[in-house]
C-alpha cells in the first residue's frame, strides 16, 4: 500500500464495502518506462493469482490484471494479503524496469485495454516526465527511536536547575516537596523535549546532503516496515527520502554517525519504489 495515495480521473473506480461489477476492468499496479527492458511479460501473478501483463503505448506501460470487480476490503486479513501481493508485483516491475510510478491499492479503470491506453496517452507527458525524474532514484525509510532513560540519568547530574530542585526537596516539608517534585518533573520533560527536537534536527541535517527529497511520515508503521525492537524506545521521527541508488552506502554511513548518544536507534529500510513521492497523475 502506498504511503502517498494516488488518484486518477473520472475513469477510476475505488474500493467500497461491497463488490461492484465492472465493465472490462483493469487493475493498475504501476506505470513503467518500457525502454528500460525488452521484457514484455513479468514473472509473477497478481492479486487472487490473476495473470499480470503490460499495456504499452509509446515507451511507457501500465502493469495490470483483468478484473470483474473491485476488491472487497471487509476482511482485514484478506486485505493485508492483497496489499502485500500488490507490493510484490510492483517490486517485480521495479526489478525489471527500474523505479516505477506506483498506483494506489485498488485502482481500477473500466473499459478494457483501450481505456488504459487512452489514460496513458492523455497523461503521457506527466507520466513520462515523472518516470524520467525517478530514473535511478529509490525511496528509503528512516525511523529515529530513542530510549530516554540514559539521557535522564545523565541530565540529572548535569543540569544545575535539577540539582537545585533536588536539594530543595530534601529540605522541604511534605506540601512544599510535592510542588518541588512537580517542578522537577516539568524540568525533566522540558529537557527531554529539547533533546527530541535536537535529535530530529540532527537527523535531517545529516542526511539532507545525500538525498534528493525528504518527507515526514505518520508515526504508524506500514505493513512493510520492521517494527521489532529489543527495548522500549519512543519514536521521535519517521521520514521517507528519495535518493540515488549510488548514494545508498553514503546515506547509511551518515545514519551511523547519529547512533552515538545512548538510547538512540535508527531503522533504515529500502530501496523501495518511490511510493511517497509518486504524483497524483490525473487528479482533478
Amino acid at each position: 500500500m502506498t504511503d502517498h495515495p494516488q488518484s486518477l480521473d473520472d475513469a477510476q473506480t475505488t474500493a467500497t464495502d461491497d463488490e461492484q461489477p465492472l465493465q472490462q476492468g483493469r487493475y493498475l499496479y504501476c506505470v513503467v518506462d518500457t525502454t528500460a527492458s525488452d521484457t514484455e511479460t513479468l514473472s509473477t501473478t497478481g492479486i487472487a493469482q490473476n495473470p499480470v501483463y503490460i499495456i504499452e503505448t509509446d515507451r511507457i506501460g501500465a502493469v495490470v490484471h483483468n478484473c470483474e470487480t473491485v476488491h472487497d476490503v471487509d476482511d482485514a486479513d484478506q486485505l493485508k494479503q492483497w496489499v502485500v501481493t500488490h507490493q510484490q508485483v510492483v517490486d517485480v516491475a521495479s526489478d525489471v524496469f527500474g523505479p516505477p510510478l506506483p498506483m494506489r491499492f485498488n485502482t481500477v479503470l473500466e473499459g478494457g485495454n483501450a481505456s488504459v491506453e487512452d489514460w496513458l496517452v492523455t497523461h503521457y507527458e506527466s507520466i513520462h516526465d515523472e518516470l524520467q525524474s525517478f530514473a535511478g532514484m529509490w525511496e528509503y525509510r528512516i525511523t529515529l527511536l530513542w530510549d530516554s532513560s540514559p539521557f535522564e540519568d545523565r541530565i540529572t547530574e548535569q543540569d544545575d536547575h535539577l540539582q537545585e530542585l533536588q536539594q530543595r526537596q530534601q529540605q522541604a516539608g511534605a506540601g512544599k516537596r510535592f510542588l518541588l517534585e512537580k517542578q522537577y518533573e516539568k524540568r525533566i520533560q522540558e529537557l527531554k523535549q529539547n533533546q527530541r527536537t535536537d535529535l530530529a534536527e540532527q537527523l535531517a541535517e545529516t542526511i539532507t546532503p545525500v538525498v534528493n527529497d525528504l518527507a515526514e511520515q505518520e508515526s504508524r508503521p506500514t505493513l512493510f516496515d520492521d517494527t521489532h525492537s529489543s527495548t522500549e524506545r519512543e519514536q521521535i521521527l519517521r521520514v521517507a527520502v528519495l535518493a540515488d541508488k549510488d548514494r545508498e552506502v553514503a546515506l547509511g554511513n551518515r545514519l551511523d554517525t547519529i547512533v552515538e548518544p545512548d538510547g538512540v536507534e535508527i531503522r533504515f529500510t529500502g530501496p523501495w519504489p518511490p511510493y511517497t513521492f509518486a504524483p497524483d497523475i490525473g487528479a482533478e
